[in-house]
C-alpha cells in the first residue's frame, strides 16, 4: 500500500485507488454511508468528487443536526499555524469561559464494507482539506497500520492511525486520533454519528482544559487533592505520582491523579514549559478516559464539559457545566473467567502443552506449580459467591475461540 491523497471538495488518489463506499449491514432503519454522497473517481483525472453533494461542502448530514442538513466550507484562515498552536492570551483582555476539548481518540469497530481509502476519503470530507494514508507497522494489537497525515496549505500534519488485522481482533478496525488530529476536527456531533453508525466503541477519550494564563497551576492540583477534591464520598483516593523537573521547574511538571490502566486518570501537567518556553505558566488539566469496566458513550465527544466535569469532584470548579459521570460496571464472574482462561491459553497453552508431554509432568504438578493463592483484581467476589461452573466458563471460552 502507497501513500494516498483524498480532498473534501475535490481530491487526488496516486495509490490507494478510487476510494468505495458502501452501506453498512446490521444497521435496518438507520442512516447509511451512502448517505453521505458516494464518490466516484472522474476517469484518466485521479479526481475525487462526491456525487450527491454539491463542491464545497465539508460536513456529512448529522442525525443530532437533522437529517439533509449540510453546512458550508469553512473560510480559509490566516495561516496554518494559527490553528495548530495554541491561542496567545494577552494580559488585560477578556479570556472566553475555559472549555474542555477533545485531545485524543481511539475507537474500534467491525471492518465496514468500505475499502481503507474510502473511509480515508470520508475524513477528508469532514475535515475539508487533503487526508493521506501510508503503511505502519503494527500497534495495540493490530497487525498493521495506516498512518493518516493532514495537509494544510503547503505544510502536512500527522493526526493519527487507522489499525487492522491481527486474529485477536477478530476483524475489527482501530481509528485513532491523536491530539494533532483532534484540531482538525470542526464538526465532533458529525464524527459522532460516523462512528455510532459504524458500531464503533470509544476505548479511549482524552478531555483537556487549558489555562494559559496559569490561572490553575500544578501547585492548585496538589492543594485540591491535600483536601481530598479528586475522591468521591466514600472512594478510596485514587493512587498519584509525580514527574518532570520538580526542582529547576524550567521543564515543566506533572502530576497524575489514578490510573489510565483502570479507566481513569488525570493529568496536571506545564503544557508550556514542556513545549520549552520556561517562563510559561500555561497549564493543562487533561482527563484521560478508558473502557475498562465501563462504556464510553458518544455524548463525550459532544459534551465534553460535562464529562470532564464528572471525572473527579474538584474538576466541577474549572468549567461551567453540570458533571456528568461515567458510571462504572462489573462483569459477572463467568465472564472474567472465562476472558482470563482464554488469554490464558493463547499465550500459555503451548507452554503447559511442552511440560505435560515432554517434560512429563503430571496435570496435578503443572496446577500446583503454577497456582497463586488469590484471585484477580478484576474479579467481582460477589458473583464468585453467587456460584460459577467450570463447565459453563470452558463453554464460553470455545465461543472466543
Amino acid at each position: 500500500m502507497t501513500a494516498s491523497v483524498v480532498v473534501g471538495r475535490a481530491g487526488v488518489s496516486d495509490g490507494f485507488g478510487a476510494p468505495e463506499v458502501a452501506n453498512l449491514p446490521g444497521r435496518e432503519g438507520q442512516p447509511d454511508v451512502s448517505a453521505y454522497g458516494t464518490l466516484a473517481t472522474e476517469r484518466g483525472t485521479g479526481v475525487v468528487r462526491s456525487s450527491t453533494s454539491p463542491v464545497g461542502r465539508t460536513r456529512l448530514p448529522s442525525d443530532r443536526q437533522g437529517k439533509g442538513q449540510t453546512e458550508a466550507a469553512p473560510k480559509a484562515e490566516a495561516s496554518p499555524s494559527s490553528r495548530l498552536n495554541p491561542p496567545s492570551v494577552i494580559r488585560g483582555e477578556e479570556k472566553p469561559a475555559n472549555a474542555a476539548k477533545v485531545d485524543w481518540l481511539n475507537a474500534t469497530f467491525p471492518a465496514p464494507e468500505m475499502t481503507v481509502e474510502g473511509f480515508i476519503a470520508l475524513l477528508a470530507r469532514m475535515f475539508g482539506r487533503p487526508v493521506s494514508g501510508r503503511d505502519g507497522g503494527g500497534m495495540l494489537g493490530f497487525e498493521k497500520s495506516v498512518r493518516l497525515t493532514a495537509f494544510h496549505g503547503s505544510e502536512s500534519t500527522p493526526i493519527g492511525n487507522i489499525g487492522l488485522g491481527g486474529e485477536s481482533q477478530h476483524g475489527r478496525w482501530l481509528f485513532q486520533l491523536t491530539g494533532q488530529g483532534c484540531q482538525f476536527v470542526k464538526d465532533w456531533s458529525g464524527l459522532a454519528d460516523l462512528l455510532e453508525l459504524l458500531d464503533a466503541r470509544l476505548t479511549r477519550v482524552d478531555l483537556a482544559v487549558d489555562f494559559y494564563e496559569g490561572e490553575y497551576s500544578v501547585d492548585d492540583a496538589l492543594s485540591l487533592h491535600s483536601c481530598e477534591g479528586f475522591t468521591f464520598p466514600g472512594k478510596t483516593a485514587p493512587k498519584t505520582a509525580l514527574a518532570g523537573d520538580w526542582l529547576g521547574g524550567f521543564d515543566g511538571r506533572t502530576l497524575y491523579v489514578g490510573k489510565a490502566a483502570n479507566g481513569k486518570m488525570l493529568r496536571v501537567y506545564e503544557k508550556g514549559r514542556q513545549l520549552g518556553d520556561a517562563d510559561s505558566e500555561w497549564t493543562r488539566f487533561e482527563v484521560v478516559l478508558g473502557n475498562r469496566d465501563r462504556v464510553l458513550p458518544f455524548e463525550v465527544l459532544t459534551d465534553c464539559d460535562a464529562f470532564f466535569a464528572g471525572a473527579y469532584p474538584a474538576l466541577q470548579e474549572l468549567v461551567e457545566a453540570a458533571a456528568r459521570a461515567i458510571p462504572t460496571s462489573r462483569p459477572d464472574a463467568l465472564v472474567t473467567l472465562a476472558h482470563l482462561g482464554h488469554h490464558l491459553s493463547r499465550s500459555y497453552g503451548k507452554w503447559f502443552n511442552a511440560m505435560s508431554g515432554h517434560a512429563k509432568a503430571t496435570y496435578a504438578e503443572l496446577i500446583e506449580g503454577v497456582t497463586v493463592l488469590s484471585l484477580p483484581r478484576r474479579l467481582d467476589l460477589s458473583c464468585v459467591a453467587a456460584g460459577v461452573n467450570a463447565a459453563d466458563v470452558f463453554a464460553r471460552m470455545k465461543e472466543k475461540q
